[in-house]
């Protein structure tokens, strides 16, 4: 059973333009899971005390006033002193919200992250992360694309995906990558989608299935996306960054990159070898 509280919602503020959207945008999402909001902040060492960051919150807090409606929201902040994205994870995994909402920006022509460092907060948390840049929204979600290869980690988000969409009554759009595989490939990733199409409907949840074709996974990916005008995409992520740079080409930071739309991330866990044991998590 989930130790998480399925009442809070976690949102880091580095107090930017990013972390405030990021904020406003879970205001939405609150609301549809009655959820309330923690903020969290982590104190920069010698520049920072507990009463600006109280005050810097109590400010973004006032500029979303007129949103908040009933929700409520509560501050966290942290001392520094080691690195401000562990104790940041550290923060969050004590509260043990449902999510974490974490904003962040791509400079364009750089592909470089700024806000708070969005993989290395993925990959320190076992939580699930709605990552959001500053022209995406979290108010209406209620087409979810689940993304299928036969890569060993990639159906670990099957159970968050399947809670997420009950609580907000989402329709989760299922996609197998057909991307360089062989008869053999193509005969086991039906298998798998029938599996998972059999377990969302156990679970009542509403799903389309297709199974597409390209030459990347990601540009198959948002591609689709953009084509149904989704509005979540979700992603499992890779635990061990020197793998993922080896075996998997920093798919994941390419799909931070190209998506227009919030990405529902997992990490992934190593598991032990068994029927289906890929799914849990």
């Amino acid at each position: 059973m989930s130790t998480q509280d399925t009442n809070k919602i976690a949102v880091c503020t580095d107090f930017t333009s990013i972390a405030q959207h990021a904020f406003e945008e879970s205001i939405a999402l609150a609301k549809k899971l009655r959820a309330e909001i923690h903020l969290v902040h982590v104190l920069l060492e010698d520049s920072e005390t507990e009463v600006t960051a109280d005050r810097k919150m109590a400010r973004m807090v006032d500029q979303a006033k007129d949103q908040l409606g009933d929700v409520e929201v509560k501050f966290n902040i942290v001392d520094g002193g080691g690195d401000i994205v562990e104790e940041l994870n550290r923060e969050v995994t004590k509260l043990a919200p449902a999510y974490f909402v974490v904003g962040y920006q791509v400079k364009k022509g750089l592909d470089r992250f700024f806000g708070p460092n969005i993989m290395k907060i993925v990959r320190g948390t076992k939580l699930p992360v709605l990552a959001i840049k500053e022209d995406e929204t979290l108010k209406d979600l209620e087409d979810i694309v689940f993304p299928l290869n036969l890569w060993d980690y990639a159906r670990q988000k099957t159970f968050a995906t399947i809670r997420l969409a009950q609580r907000l009554g989402a329709t989760i759009h299922l996609i197998g990558l057909d991307v360089d595989m062989t008869d053999g490939d193509r005969r086991d990733l039906k298998i798998f989608m029938n599996q998972l199409k059999k377990q969302f409907e156990e679970y009542g949840i509403k799903y389309t299935d297709a199974i597409l074709q390209g030459d990347d996974e990601v540009s198959v990916v948002v591609d689709f996306a953009n084509r149904i005008d989704a509005d979540l995409v979700a992603k499992v992520f890779h635990h061990d960054p020197g793998l993922i740079s080896r075996l998997r080409g920093n798919q994941d930071e390419e799909t931070l990159v190209k998506s227009n739309m919030p990405l529902f991330v997992i990490k992934s866990t190593d598991y032990m070898q068994g029927n289906w044991s890929a799914m849990r998590g």
